[in-house]
């Protein structure tokens, strides 16, 4: 027979975690260690213990997406069309990243001198020595 964990018991039987361990505890129903901290039950203790299961849902066979679509389908096309104007979209986009990452800063080339300003400069710019005539 099958082996199930604490879990899968659970489901099966209908019965409580706390149910299950206090009889495991009792010895009314067997069970054996897997791993340090773990416990399996076997099937047939199960149905020993508390008669009939539970009739437990199987999942179904999981379906194939592309299973019953032909290569020359209008989605196949449209998705073709899209996946090219992404890539497009992409190439201009790393174009503009190239413009902006070479692009010189204008605040990096000009200098405090050569920027015309209104305000008077303040006094930590001020040259300390200057020569007169």
């Amino acid at each position: 027979m099958a082996w199930h964990t604490i879990l899968e018991a659970q489901k099966l039987t209908g019965k409580s975690r706390r149910t299950l361990y206090r009889d495991m505890a009792a010895g009314r129903l067997s069970w054996e260690p897997e791993g340090e901290n773990a416990r399996r039950l076997e099937t047939s203790e199960l149905i020993r213990a508390y008669g009939a299961l539970l009739p437990v849902a199987q999942p179904e066979a999981e379906k194939t997406a592309h299973g019953d679509t032909g290569s020359d389908t209008q989605g196949t096309a449209l998705i073709l069309a899209e996946l090219k104007a992404l890539r497009e979209e992409v190439g201009e986009l790393r174009q503009a990243m190239r413009l902006i990452e070479y692009k010189p800063d204008v605040a990096q080339t000009d200098t405090p001198e050569s920027v015309p300003t209104d305000k008077p400069t303040p006094w930590w710019r001020r040259p300390l020595f200057t020569r007169k005539g």
